[in-house]
């Protein structure tokens, strides 16, 4: 039997082996309105979860992460809080998540230190994709926000219960969000 392919290239840091299978794709089941026994949620990760933007300055000699061809660097901080991500993503459904301007919806957990954040972006789609599931949830990035960058606060986002987005999702209907300005 061939082995199984990792979802992430293997990565090298250090002239040591990285560990990515923490981020293998997986799948849950939680129980909505609309599918009482429960809806699977498909769960993927994009490299963000431990790359950061390449800057000459900041990286001199980084490890390359390709990200549809932009050059992205390894980032062991990023890298490290992405231990945690399964967890965090697990306990989604007795969550509440954040509506972003840019469409998408945040996570915001503190690991440990709570006056640090740390923000899951992620999105969300009916079913489809490679596998068989009533829901897709993709993690575009985690990450803890620059202290030096302002970011936008929960109370400036739009607060909904994951069971509802998830319920939504499934039955195909859009949630319909106010904005605060």
């Amino acid at each position: 039997m061939p082995p199984v392919k990792s979802f992430f290239p293997p990565l090298v840091v250090a002239g040591q082996p990285t560990d990515l299978t923490h981020l293998e794709p997986f799948q849950f089941v939680m129980p909505t309105t609309a599918r009482p026994k429960g809806a699977v949620v498909d769960v993927r990760f994009s490299n963000h979860c431990y790359s950061d933007a390449y800057d000459p300055e900041r990286h001199p000699d980084p490890v390359d992460v390709w990200d549809r061809g932009q050059r992205r660097a390894f980032d062991q901080g990023r890298y490290d809080l992405s231990l945690g991500l399964r967890a965090a993503i697990e306990a989604l459904p007795a969550s509440n998540v954040y509506h972003t301007p840019e469409a998408n919806f945040v996570r915001i957990v503190a690991p440990g230190n709570e006056a640090l954040e740390y923000r899951i972006y992620f999105n969300v789609r009916q079913g489809g994709g490679p596998v068989s599931a009533d829901v897709s949830l993709f993690v575009e990035s985690a990450y803890r926000p620059d202290q030096r960058k302002q970011v936008l606060k929960p109370t400036q986002m739009t607060k909904v219960k994951f069971a509802l987005l998830v319920d939504k999702t499934v039955r195909g209907e859009k949630l319909r969000f106010q904005y605060r300005r």
